[in-house]
């Protein structure tokens, strides 16, 4: 019998005969490297997985290269500068970490439950820039935010039976229902998000938002453009919950490195670079020729599709030395996230265009922590953080952490 799984090239290389797109996927940094040197934007399998969790096909993550970039020079001048983000870190933790009525008591809570929903709301302040009216307020504190989706192995079979196509809709509906009710709660809860932040929302003078505004008056964006952008910070607030609260989960568990971070607080860099490294907010990014020819095979031997999951390329045994264990002196050594081996944020022009904020709102917010000014400690944890779970975006299976007031 005909086995219908046929493989090409390398063991990492596979179509189905029924289909016309061919995926490789690969942690190997060489070839990573190789592919880098080719034209490529993002692949459309992870253009349908982005516009399933944005829950739109139009913002700046999911458009075209073209637009992409546009929008990104235009976005540039809006996002917070380095000498505002200790003062927002200090607000997020100050929230988080409750301290009020806990003299020499302790408090546990579910960081990224926690983490989410005061993440969007600092996106919607200083990032789009708005004042937040008490509809909107009130409705974020009440409402429940579940970060779980469909499994990566899930979608890629989606995909490949092209129940993303818009004519399938009905399908993955009825399949949502059966089997993921989360995925449509999410998707009602960002619709209705979406519009309270268009009617309770007082955006600042020449802000973000109010950039938008013009832009879509002008004609330059559409408007399911406008409304991508504005759905677009539910889904940062998603992503840097994620590596945030890694972050805190991992300073619990390794209290050496509190005391550490309070005598050289440069070293937050490297104790952040390895938490990304070890869970990653994003467990692959995928990429896909823009010179593809008509047998859909690039003259280089790469597949349609080129996928990179990043997890495995953190934990590469054949990179890393130890790569299970978290010790952020690696990080120390010249050269040691080089190479196309360490890649949190993805590559090239269609990395996460939040990239130098999130690495520095992380980091100010572990320094804070970690500081004198800090009115908690963090309770050691009995272990280390367990693994990211199978979805686009991952956070870990353990996200209880504890914390007491400092005497």
């Amino acid at each position: 019998m005909r086995n219908p799984l046929k493989w090409q090239g390398s063991s990492k290389v596979y179509s189905l005969p029924w289909l016309k797109n061919r995926i490789e996927y690969s942690s190997d940094p060489d070839r990573i490297a190789a592919y880098a040197k080719t034209q490529f934007t993002r692949s459309r399998f992870v253009m349908a997985l982005l516009s399933e969790f944005h829950l739109s096909h139009h913002s700046i993550v999911v458009s075209d290269d073209e637009h992409a970039m546009w929008l990104k020079r235009v976005a540039k001048p809006h996002m917070p500068i380095d000498e505002d983000v200790p003062a927002i870190a200090k607000q997020i933790t100050e929230k988080l970490f409750d301290v009020n009525g806990l003299e020499n008591e302790q408090k546990s809570i579910q960081i990224s439950d926690s983490l989410i929903p005061e993440l969007y709301r600092i996106m919607l302040k200083n990032m789009l820039e708005v004042e937040v009216l008490k509809p909107l307020e009130d409705y974020i504190t009440q409402t429940k935010f579940p970060h779980g989706s469909r499994p990566l192995v899930l979608e890629g079979l989606m995909y490949s039976f092209r129940l993303h196509l818009p004519l399938l809709r009905p399908v993955r509906w009825l399949f949502d229902n059966l089997f993921f009710k989360r995925v449509l709660y999410m998707k009602r809860i960002s619709v209705k998000l979406e519009q309270m932040v268009l009617d309770f929302t007082l955006p600042k003078p020449d802000s973000w938002f109010a950039t938008l505004k013009e832009l879509r008056l002008s004609g330059k964006i559409t408007k399911a453009q406008f409304r991508g952008e504005i759905t677009s910070m539910l889904v940062s607030s998603f992503s840097l919950a994620s590596a945030m609260g890694s972050a805190l989960l991992c300073l619990a568990a390794r209290p050496s490195y509190q005391k550490k971070i309070h005598s050289d607080p440069a070293f937050t860099r490297y104790f952040v670079m390895e938490v990304l490294r070890l869970y990653p907010p994003f467990r692959q990014f995928g990429y896909e020729q823009t010179n593809k020819n008509s047998d859909k095979q690039h003259p280089n031997g790469f597949a349609t599709e080129f996928m990179i999951p990043v997890v495995d390329l953190h934990r590469n045994d054949s990179i890393w030395k130890n790569p299970h264990k978290f010790y952020p002196e690696r990080f120390l050594e010249p050269d040691a996230s080089k190479g196309f081996k360490y890649m949190p944020f993805g590559m090239g022009k269609r990395s996460c265009p939040g990239r130098s904020f999130s690495m520095s709102l992380i980091s100010q917010t572990i320094k804070f922590v970690c500081s004198d000014a800090c009115r908690f400690r963090l309770v050691k944890s009995k272990e280390m953080p367990k693994g990211g779970r199978g979805r686009l975006v991952s956070f870990v299976s353990n996200d209880t952490i504890t914390y007491e007031v400092k005497g």
